[in-house]
């Protein structure tokens, strides 16, 4: 079964699945956030943190 997110910063449909290129996820301020690349991870941190 796929399941689908939104990256946090650019809502790109990513998908869920089981894959470690399919999602990139992070922890953030203690939740788990996805992400379509680790540049948005980096990129959604450095917001939060403005």
């Amino acid at each position: 079964m796929n399941t689908f997110m939104k990256c946090e910063l650019c809502n790109l449909e990513i998908s869920g699945e089981k894959c470690a290129f399919a999602v990139y996820k992070r922890t953030v301020d203690g939740e788990e956030r996805c992400f379509c690349c680790e540049h948005h991870a980096d990129e959604f941190e450095r917001r939060k943190k403005e």
